[in-house]
């Protein structure tokens, strides 16, 4: 009884001994958040240029997916294009000639006009004239109604281009992200579809450590506060990181709390970002997070 007692006291001994009340060590795991590459488009995949393990950066062209179909519709509405072009080129010119011939029977008209007046012509020929320049008004005005259908053709060809380039966009699948591709689910040559996943790529810019921390070592934490990080078997390199997110609500806790012991089962999330050395960390790495104690302001 003595012997047992006596070896209780030691071990309890040994772990305030050992305990550092200015700092807070915990462990952890490495997260971070994956952008999940999804196609937007059916079709074929030409190329993927993107394999397991493989870093990309922001921007790089990823995928391919077979583009002839828009390519082929894209070359048909340039030939269209150039039609509807000849047309009003045409139709432009035709409209100078008729200004000017409408120009021309306005002033026979007027000069008719005054002849008459004079008698010096008959009625027959002012009215002649008056039919010349109804005739040339109507024309204009049809050949007008033709120039204003063609510009509808040309904005319906416009808005048509634009949807197919849009597609053809869509069909070269680029990075969101700098980071690490992490799986891929489609290889070249397979049927895609809108919607379906062709890779997982990390974000390296978002990678955190998970940590939980006791209820009563909470209030010695703050926010931004630096933290040192263990890398098991790189020990002798330094990695640092901030705290940039504390959890709203306990993780785990008794269904009533009742009691001071009971209030020290509760834990609290904390994430620590990685700010420096991002290629060293690894989804689902385990490593240790010390922090310095805070003390509360008076």
């Amino acid at each position: 009884m003595k012997k047992t007692a006596a070896l209780l006291l030691l071990i309890l001994l040994f772990y305030s001994c050992g305990k550092n009340d200015r700092e807070i060590k915990v462990p952890g795991v490495v997260d971070g958040e994956i952008a999940s590459i999804k196609a937007l488009v059916g079709g074929t995949l030409d190329k993927l240029l993107i394999q397991e393990g493989q870093a990309v950066k922001k921007g790089d062209l990823i995928a391919e997916i077979n583009r002839d179909r828009i390519r082929n519709a894209l070359q048909e509405l340039a030939l269209v294009e150039k039609e509807i072009a000849n047309s009003e080129i045409r139709a432009r010119e035709k409209r100078q000639l008729l200004n000017a011939n409408l120009a021309y029977w306005r002033k026979q008209v007027q000069r008719f006009e005054r002849l008459q007046q004079n008698q010096s012509i008959s009625g027959d020929q002012l009215e002649k004239a008056r039919l010349q320049l109804q005739e040339m008004q109507t024309s204009l005005f049809d050949l007008d109604q033709s120039l204003a259908a063609l510009q509808i053709q040309k904005d319906k060809l416009a808005n048509k281009r634009q949807a197919l380039e849009l597609t053809e966009k869509d069909m070269l699948l680029h990075s969101p992200v700098s980071g690490v591709v992490l799986e891929t689910f489609i290889g070249q040559g397979e049927s895609v579809f809108p919607g379906l996943a062709l890779a997982d790529i990390l974000d390296l810019s978002s990678l955190y450590i998970d940590v939980f921390v006791e209820e009563k070592e909470l209030a010695a934490l703050k926010l931004n506060q630096r933290a040192k990080i263990i890398v098991d078997g790189l020990e002798e390199r330094s990695f640092s990181g901030f705290i940039a997110v504390f959890g709203k609500k306990a993780e785990f806790s008794p269904r009533y709390i009742v009691a001071e012991k009971e209030r020290q089962a509760l834990l609290y999330q904390v994430k620590v970002r990685i700010d420096r050395d991002l290629d060293v960390f690894k989804i689902g790495m385990p490593v240790t997070v010390v922090f310095a104690r805070q003390q509360s302001d008076q």
